[in-house]
């Protein structure tokens, strides 16, 4: 059996990184057993610019029909970018985003809304409503859908809270919620429409450890059992690593890796290891404590 680094691909830098400081090659796997298969979300050399700052650089990854795919880097990185430019919030500056083979950078808001119709977001702070219940929350994005009945909104909202363990809770207001609860009315909330393509910001943040490491297995859970695909960005590289697939790092506007959680923890490019590992040493790391 071949090792994690024989099934990582070598590439090469673009020359307009390559000019503006000397980086390693990154490292980019793709899975032998889709090769020829059409990528659900597919990103073309996506570079994006704000102002006079260049955030992103040559992007370009596919994601997989049943993929957890994860999005890691640290702060500052250009993830929250990167995810509004997918879901369509922002334009990218060049290059191209397809879902389902359609390019989304060309479409009209329109156009936009009804392709978000076949994508779910879970914000990174769960953005419920204060002044909605629970069910209320949850069933929100089908509050214009006069082509369902409200017979079958109530029982897919009730449907969804058993899936996120939270059944018998739909009268209830977001005040009174937990951190986690509210994660997961923000998961069942983004399943309503039974995307095929399901966003997750920051999953884990603002929990603590046992409750990270519950709604990470929930995450990997829902996906599972409805068969969705999940695009995770975090910077929670243990939570991430244990339910992605795959996963790409970014730093300094470029994708550093793209791999398997064994192939990011056997990369040898020293900004991932020194991420992946969690080293108090290397770049940024100057204000970290001795261990």
């Amino acid at each position: 059996m071949s090792g994690p680094q024989d099934s990582i691909a070598i590439g090469e830098r673009s020359a307009r990184a390559a000019a503006s400081q000397p980086q390693p090659a990154a490292c980019v796997s793709v899975p032998h057993d889709r090769e020829g298969e059409q990528p659900l979300l597919s990103v073309r050399d996506v570079s994006h610019t704000v102002g006079d700052t260049h955030v992103l650089e040559g992007i370009s990854f596919d994601v997989f029909r049943g993929e957890i795919f994860g999005i890691m880097g640290m702060s500052g990185s250009g993830k929250t970018t990167l995810l509004r430019l997918l879901i369509g919030l922002d334009r990218p500056t060049s290059g191209r985003i397809l879902f389902k083979d359609r390019d989304i950078t060309q479409l009209d808001e329109f156009e936009l809304n009804e392709v978000r119709r076949s994508m779910g977001m879970c914000f990174q702070y769960s953005a419920l409503f204060d002044s909605m219940t629970v069910a209320e929350n949850v069933a929100f994005t089908m509050r214009n859908r006069r082509d369902v009945p409200r017979a079958q909104v109530n029982a897919r909202v009730n449907e969804l809270l058993d899936l996120v363990e939270m059944a018998g809770t739909g009268h209830r207001m977001p005040a009174d919620l937990s951190g986690g609860m509210k994660k997961r009315v923000g998961i069942a909330r983004a399943l309503m429409q039974q995307p095929e393509l399901v966003f997750y910001d920051e999953p884990s943040s603002g929990l603590d450890p046992v409750m990270a490491c519950n709604i990470t297995g929930l995450i990997k859970r829902v996906s599972e059992d409805l068969g969705s695909t999940a695009v995770i960005v975090s910077h929670d590289v243990e939570h991430l690593l244990a339910m992605a697939h795959r996963v790409l790092m970014l730093h300094d506007r470029h994708v550093q890796v793209i791999g398997t959680p064994e192939e990011l923890r056997a990369c040898e490019i020293p900004i991932v290891h020194q991420f992946v590992h969690g080293l108090g040493t290397g770049p940024g790391a100057e204000l970290c404590p001795a261990r």
